[in-house]
């Protein structure tokens, strides 16, 4: 028997991001007991916390969930804030008990069932899904420490605007998605900008163009990647 200030789920699922909140959509479908916890003050705070130019790399028709639409043109590339306010109602909508401001510190196995650690409290269930991803850790080089103390500088996760640098030109280690935002946000700020890191290649064709979003895009959601 669990200790009495034990909570008991049949499963609990960590993180209330969009596959947090899939996950817990349909559970609640199934009449299955689960919570889900959430480390930030509000759902969708992981996207409110980032670079204020951030816009979702799919359009609008593609990034709802399970069970509501996304509300917005189907077309359009909605923000990082549209995507945080709509994670919200979406919990809000199917009333997904999710426990707010509750990080996880420690999952481990007891006998057949997981247990776990969170804010002074403890949580029991046959089955955890984690949800979460690992980007909110920031991945530092050791030599990073043996620049120049002049050289000013800064992680993904801090920078929200190019105001927050001081004068001169950027360089931008890393060219994947955020490394090629937060370049192209400070070019257009009127920054000299140089991205370093492996070439990702490029999408052959200019991505908000009409027949790009109404035939190419479409093509490849339906049919690549959901089945080949």
């Amino acid at each position: 028997m669990p200790p009495d200030n034990t909570a008991c789920f049949d499963v609990i699922v960590v993180g209330a991001g969009q596959a947090g909140l899939s996950v817990g959509y349909h559970l609640a479908r199934l009449g299955i007991s689960f919570v889900i916890l959430e480390a930030h003050a509000r759902v969708g705070d992981s996207w409110r916390t980032r670079w204020d130019s951030l816009r979702l790399f799919t359009p609008a028709r593609f990034d709802g969930l399970d069970g509501k639409r996304f509300p917005a043109p189907p077309t359009s590339f909605p923000t990082k804030d549209q995507m945080a306010d709509y994670l919200e109602s979406y919990a809000a909508h199917f009333r997904l008990p999710v426990r707010t401001g509750v990080r996880v510190e420690r999952l481990s196995r007891n006998g057949e069932r997981y247990v776990l650690l969170a804010g002074g409290r403890r949580l029991e269930a046959d089955h955890v899904v984690v949800a979460m991803a690992s980007y909110q850790r920031p991945r530092v080089p050791a030599f990073a420490g043996q620049l120049d103390p002049r050289i000013f500088q800064m992680h993904s996760l801090e920078y929200r605007r190019p105001a927050q640098l001081p004068p001169g030109d950027v360089l931008v280690v890393g060219a994947a998605n955020s490394g090629a935002e937060i370049g192209l946000d400070l070019a257009r700020a009127g920054r000299r900008v140089w991205v370093s890191g492996r070439n990702p290649g490029e999408i052959p064709f200019p991505i908000e163009h009409p027949l790009t979003l109404g035939i190419v895009v479409p093509f490849l959601f339906r049919v690549v990647f959901h089945r080949i």
